[in-house]
């Protein structure tokens, strides 16, 4: 059995040494947890390397790299960063016990990298941001202001409070939408099914007899007709607009008019709205409680929101309060806001405890997210009902009214 060489922390922040027989890396790292030790570097010994192959024991498959980092792994290493920091242990210290627990492959490696850049005298913020597919703006705005407040603790504290949140919502929206994507897949099989084997029988049938046809037999005659001569062209094209779509995320105007729609779509329009609002005013809570003043925090706040006409929005609010205006007549120019977001900056302006109020208006709309996701699929399932009727109804119409027409000719 191999012998590793460790260096690892002990809870009283002291580093120690030693060997400890194991078959693989991960088992001393077990080991090591067990007795209440941090791993800083673990490595086989010398004279026990050419027993294990040219291969390390533990190294990492290429392919990993290219594995995409979950929330799950973010929320993991906010809060082992968190608790290492709060402890006493200092930040390139922390990282590199992290990168040697951290079981993802693509964040132990930028971890590694993002040490190295520390060690030559780069602030922990910007070598987030040299990671921007990993950490987003608000991850790396939240960090720096850690760093300028002396509150890195917290800062990655309250991320992994902010990602776990967002875990949740993601989950539960999979949950409460599960019924209706199953129903949406039944009905697309049902239509496909019919359109194929079923429609063209009764088009030769129809065909072949002398009865006018009524208008929706003569439509679905033309629709089955044109998926089956262009079924591939049908194709092709769907392929086209995939690939449109993603090339229209290059253009800002492109972009700003999909998140406009989405915020009219019925149901999850209003739902998103929610869950920004939870989001800003969180953010802008615990930026404000830091000692950050309100322009400021506006700027980073606008990293909360994935919706460009959201961030648009707050971009001229955040221009209309560097000009004098209070941010409750700010935000009052603009219908997107929520009467209660307003009423409550308003009074927290007057009182002087806006981080406060801003505070409370999250809880609120975390709430009142929870209540609509929960509700969605009740609220979605009358228009999938509706749509399933049409569509039913059209196509028993499309069938049977010629039928019955070519019954009355046969009758005399």
């Amino acid at each position: 059995m191999p012998v590793f060489r460790f260096k690892a922390v002990n809870q009283a922040g002291v580093i120690t040494s030693g060997t400890h027989s194991a078959r693989s890396i991960p088992e001393v790292e077990e080991w090591l947890l067990q007795n209440h030790l941090s791993p800083i570097s673990i490595e086989i010994s010398a004279d026990q390397a050419d027993k294990v192959g040219s291969r390390p024991v533990g190294k990492t498959v290429w392919l990993d790299k290219f594995k995409k980092v979950r929330l799950d792994d973010l929320i993991l290493f906010c809060r082992q960063t968190a608790t290492l920091i709060r402890a006493g242990v200092n930040l390139l210290q922390s990282l590199t016990v992290i990168a040697m627990q951290i079981q993802q492959p693509r964040l132990k490696e930028i971890l590694k990298e993002i040490s190295v850049k520390i060690e030559k005298g780069a602030s922990l913020s910007e070598s987030f941001g040299r990671y921007p597919q990993v950490f987003s703006p608000l991850f790396r705005n939240i960090v720096r202001i850690g760093e300028e407040t002396g509150n890195l603790d917290r800062s990655f504290n309250y991320l992994a409070l902010l990602y776990e949140n967002e875990k949740s919502i993601r989950e539960r929206i999979k949950m409460a939408t599960r019924y209706p994507k199953i129903v949406i897949g039944a009905i697309t099989c049902a239509v496909f099914f019919l359109m194929t084997f079923v429609v063209p029988k009764f088009i030769v049938l129809f065909k072949n007899s002398r009865v006018e046809l009524p208008l929706p037999t003569w439509i679905l005659i033309n629709i089955s007709g044109f998926f089956s001569n262009h079924f591939f062209l049908i194709l092709l094209v769907i392929v086209g607009l995939i690939l449109l779509y993603h090339f229209g995320l290059n253009y800002p105007d492109f972009v700003m008019t999909r998140d406009r729609l989405h915020l009219k779509i019925p149901v999850l329009g209003e739902l998103s709205i929610k869950i920004y609002m939870s989001r800003f005013c969180r953010v802008f809570s615990v930026l404000t409680e830091s000692g950050i003043n309100i322009i400021r925090s506006l700027e980073l706040s606008t990293a909360a929101l994935e919706n460009r006409v959201l961030v648009s929005m707050l971009d001229e609010v955040r221009r209309e309060v560097e000009k004098g205006t209070d941010l409750n007549h700010a935000m009052s120019q603009h219908s997107l806001f929520p009467a209660m977001v307003i009423q409550m900056v308003t009074v927290g302006e007057e009182s002087g405890q806006l981080d406060t109020m801003m505070g409370k208006v999250a809880d609120y709309y975390e709430v009142e997210t929870d209540y609509t996701i929960k509700n969605l699929s009740t609220l979605i399932e009358p228009i999938l009902l509706l749509l399933m009727g049409v569509m039913v109804g059209f196509i028993a119409l499309a069938i049977f009214m010629p039928m019955w027409d070519m019954m009355n000719v046969a009758r005399g």
